[in-house]
């Protein structure tokens, strides 16, 4: 597996792996409407590039394809952590999460924190992430419950 830092030409196979995984794992935890309503995000173009762009997305690789990503901005927000459903506990989560916390470490980052969804809140908490509140958010008219988690460096 390699990691490699995001490019604009990576926003379509990020796109349809974010879309995928989502419509593969939400049903799991999430009703019908936010599951559409989540996998919906990345058509809104501007949106879901600005999503991969705003910080630095760093992106598992195998020899044929995207395994996943994460990104993290300057202030330390976890702004994303995907696997393909297919590849999921078989440590490219963990791969990526340590991806972020050397980045973090070699950029002075003290704090991280992310908004974690109920499928993504296991991998935050294997990396000493503890919950400090929660968050219902609405998403053209869907609502949807989030962990606001953090962690010291």
């Amino acid at each position: 597996m390699d990691i490699q830092i995001g490019q604009e030409s990576d926003i379509p196979e990020l796109a349809n792996l974010y879309q995928q995984t989502v419509l593969a794992i939400a049903p799991q935890w999430y009703s019908p409407a936010q599951t559409q309503r989540w996998a919906s995000f990345p058509s809104d173009i501007a949106s879901f590039r600005q999503f991969i762009l705003q910080g630095t997305t760093f992106i598992a690789t195998d020899e044929m394809e995207i395994l996943g990503f994460a990104g993290i901005t300057e202030d330390g927000h976890v702004t994303s952590a995907y696997v393909r459903s297919d590849r999921i506990h078989q440590g490219i989560g963990s791969t990526l999460m340590e991806t972020l916390l050397d980045y973090a470490k070699n950029h002075n980052i003290q704090r991280l924190y992310a908004e974690a969804s109920e499928f993504s809140l296991g991998l935050f908490k294997k990396f000493s992430f503890h919950i400090y509140d929660t968050e219902v958010v609405e998403r053209q008219g869907v609502q949807f419950k989030r962990y606001l988690v953090e962690r010291s460096l």
